[in-house]
């Protein structure tokens, strides 16, 4: 169970933006970069302008982009933190709104079938679906009739198995052959 005392090592969360807490007076714990923390009995506030990667945590914050410069403010349960460590095969990643992917914990789905991987190799992954949902590029040298089927079916593979691009690519080929 994490709490105030544990939260910031090692975790994972997703956050809700939400209106400053009512009671809120002043920060109980500022961080270096500035970010402001009030805690609950049932979990924490955090206002602030980077969301993502925070120390050696992932906190996201629903429906911002974390290179965002803006601050908001998030609420994050105690009960919705997750351990986080680059080794073990703890995300996925899930469609989280037109053409936006993002990554997500294992403990915090009750999905059955997604792909889980380490926090490196989804990492990767990602950068890779924002490469093809950004740049044509990669496919000049496939037959397709509709670009966008071939895109699709590309980011699917990609979030749904364990392969790599090239051998995604190798398999359309030969298919299309």
């Amino acid at each position: 169970m994490y709490n105030r005392f544990n939260f910031y090592k090692h975790t994972f969360a997703i956050f809700n933006k939400v209106a400053a807490p009512d009671n809120f007076e002043k920060a109980q714990y500022i961080s270096k970069h500035g970010s402001q923390y009030f805690f609950t009995t049932n979990g924490v506030y955090r206002y602030s302008n980077h969301w993502g990667r925070v120390g050696n945590c992932r906190w996201r914050l629903n429906g911002i982009d974390f290179k965002q410069q803006t601050s908001f403010w998030g609420y994050c349960p105690w009960t919705n933190f997750y351990k986080n460590n680059d080794s073990e095969a703890l995300f996925f990643i899930e469609n989280v709104g037109a053409d936006k992917f993002s990554y997500n914990h294992i403990n915090n789905t009750d999905k059955a079938n997604v792909t889980v991987r380490s926090a490196t190799e989804t990492a990767r992954v990602l950068k890779k679906i924002s490469e093809i949902l950004t740049d044509e590029s990669w496919a000049k040298h496939l037959l397709f009739d509709d670009y966008q089927v071939v895109q699709q079916h590309f980011i699917y593979q990609l979030i749904q198995t364990k392969k790599s691009f090239l051998q995604i690519k190798q398999e359309y080929i030969a298919i299309k052959k």
